[in-house]
């Protein structure tokens, strides 16, 4: 059968150019890179400052990619958060299955549907404090079906389920007021009081909550009849689906919980949603043999979206094998330094945007980035904290458009939305974030924050 025309390329084709495209690259930059030691204040490895030096060239032929393919399926960090959607998809659909979730849809319908418009501020509020406080970004997947789920019994279409909790917990975590793991992590290297400057923080997250709310309002679609069509005939939350819920709710807080006073990582909460899921099944009188086939039927559903983590960790792979990551870095900040003065913190800001694309880790990117621009806001009479202020609005505001971030390629998988529908959906909100963003870095550099 012929393709339609005008079909969007599959996510697999855009990530295999962009393999292509990284490994192309490995032939044209010089391979370099800083010297690293680990920082005992804050347990992270960074690089250290003025180290960088032009290493062997090691460049990716392109006979390699499969193999380099392979060993990011197989290896890294995409093995642990494929089993974590394979262990959540699983556990859901066992919850679905036994009617908890249409008749919780059912009591939201009851409850917004004259008032259908708060639903969205209510969510993006609720999760941006989560990112705001906890630093909560790869755990959110977990709150991604009961946002569909909510966005469904009002008549709005999956996207927007998924919007509201992610890009709610996004925005949080770009705000990033108490987040420990970029501007804790980044204020330490900076040698600053821990979460010191919050006030602007603050300011920031109302302006980020607000206009977020206001982009998906006006985005939604609607899916279908209203909530109200959909669940009339819904009976009601029978008392089984009730403890369902309660399970459900007990297991949230206990993941909350783990990950903010325990560390909790992947494996806890995986754990944790699976005993979920086989409770549930027991509870809803599956049995055995059915609760198993649920299991695998809601892992089944998540095979092409636990393959495009593995692809998107490959792309990465690659830059970091040729040799050109640290290259590509030292590149970006010494534009900085060319800038006119008046203009540094806004090169700060746009070139840890570009940064982000790359490495989509807040932690990460603040261990490879801080360092560096540490000396060089010294260098150019910028405050430090104006500096931590550029590297997070840089690593939060565009975090979700770059196709290796693990928690943008889960909630794909999970809502069964494609990278490049994603792209259309949210490529003009990131416009409208970098507005916000340069407005926060003038008034910074204008007050002397």
């Amino acid at each position: 059968m012929r393709e339609s025309k005008g079909r969007a390329p599959h996510v697999f084709l855009l990530l295999g150019g962009l393999i292509l495209l990284a490994a192309a690259l490995t032939w044209l930059i010089p391979a370099g890179s800083y010297d690293r030691v680990l920082d005992e204040a804050t347990g992270q490895t960074v690089v250290v400052p003025d180290s960088f030096t032009l290493t062997e060239p090691t460049p990716v032929a392109p006979w390699l990619l499969p193999r380099l393919l392979f060993e990011a399926l197989s290896t890294g960090p995409a093995p642990k958060l494929i089993s974590f959607v394979f262990f959540l998809s699983g556990a859901f659909e066992i919850i679905l299955e036994s009617g908890a979730v249409a008749g919780l849809c059912g009591w939201v319908v009851g409850r917004f549907r004259h008032r259908r418009g708060w639903l969205v501020p209510l969510f993006v509020g609720v999760f941006s404090l989560f990112g705001f406080t906890m630093g909560l970004t790869t755990a959110s997947i977990i709150f991604v079906p009961l946002g569909m789920a909510a966005a469904r019994s009002l008549g709005y279409d999956a996207r927007t389920g998924m919007a509201m909790v992610m890009l709610g917990t996004n925005a949080g975590f770009a705000a990033g007021g108490y987040n420990p793991f970029s501007v804790g992590i980044a204020q330490a290297i900076a040698e600053l009081p821990l979460y010191s400057g919050v006030w602007l923080r603050w300011l920031l997250l109302a302006v980020l909550v607000a206009s977020t709310s206001a982009y998906i309002l006006r985005r939604a679609e609607r899916a279908g009849p209203d909530g109200e069509e959909i669940f009339a005939e819904q009976p009601g939350i029978a008392p089984r689906q009730g403890l369902i819920l309660a399970l459900a709710l007990m297991t949230l807080l206990l993941v909350v919980w783990g990950i903010g006073a325990r560390g909790w990582g992947l494996g806890e909460i995986a754990a944790a949603f699976l005993v979920l899921g086989i409770v549930c099944g027991w509870v809803a009188g599956f049995g055995a043999n059915r609760t198993c086939e649920l299991l695998i039927s809601g892992c089944r559903k998540m095979v092409g979206g636990a393959l495009t983590i593995g692809v998107a960790s490959a792309l990465r792979l690659v830059l970091v094998q040729g040799g050109i990551l640290d290259s590509i870095v030292h590149g970006l900040l010494g534009l900085v330094e060319q800038l006119p003065a008046w203009s540094h913190l806004l090169g700060m800001f746009y070139t840890n945007a570009l940064l982000d694309l790359l490495i989509t880790s807040g932690s990460g990117h603040a261990a490879v980035a801080m360092p560096l621009m540490v000396p060089l806001a010294d260098a150019l009479s910028l405050s430090r904290q104006s500096a931590v202020l550029a590297f997070q609005l840089g690593d939060g505001l565009v975090n979700l458009t770059s196709p290796v971030s693990n928690t943008l390629v889960s909630c794909l998988a999970l809502s069964g939305v494609s990278y490049p529908q994603w792209l259309r959906y949210f490529l003009p909100l990131v416009g409208i974030y970098m507005v916000i963003g340069t407005g926060f870095m003038l008034l910074a550099g204008a007050v002397g924050y």
